[in-house]
């Protein structure tokens, strides 16, 4: 009968475990529309990001977006080289669209989308090799998470989606 309580109450911590962990997790999420397809994969690109918002982004946050999504690409084996890199003439142009972090705080204590922080970004791979531009738009958004989750997150998935577009994995 001892053996049998122990494995309750395994199941019982292991079940209390796995709702804080649910409810602590980060709920950041983009989403990948793709306007017209990249025609092969891509393996390296000189990364431009351009703030389109009419001011809502710092000259700091947009470096800090830059860092993320160079940190993500590199993760998923595309190398963001300089401007003046022979390594590759494809050029990813980046316009944020919309860029707003949102207040933590509100979300830390409301489930109800209060404080809801997003970011949406239009990309254009522009290839002189090539005739056709690919383009994309990622939109993300985070809503609760973490001690009100973090807009970071959101940039992180943003710089995941633009991989899969990058590798052609779009489905």
């Amino acid at each position: 009968m001892a053996a049998r309580t122990c494995t309750t109450r395994t199941t019982a911590v292991t079940a209390w475990l796995a709702l804080v962990a649910a409810t602590l997790s980060g709920c950041a999420t983009a989403t990948l529309d793709v306007v017209s397809p990249v025609p092969v994969p891509i393996d390296a690109v000189k990364l431009v990001v351009r703030d389109d918002t009419g001011g809502d982004m710092s000259l700091e946050q947009l470096r800090e977006l830059k860092r993320a999504l160079t940190h993500e690409l590199e993760d998923a084996g595309i190398a963001v080289v300089a401007p003046s890199s022979p390594a590759t003439s494809v050029r990813l142009l980046g316009n944020v669209t919309r860029y707003d972090p949102g207040l933590r705080p509100l979300r830390f204590v409301s489930r109800y989308g209060f404080g809801t922080g997003t970011l949406d970004s239009t990309w254009l791979v522009a290839d002189p090799r090539s005739s056709a531009a690919s383009r994309c738009r990622i939109e993300g958004s985070v809503s609760m998470g973490t001690f009100g989750g973090s807009f970071e997150d959101v940039q992180e998935e943003a710089g995941k989606a633009l991989a899969r577009f990058l590798k052609g994995d779009i489905q």
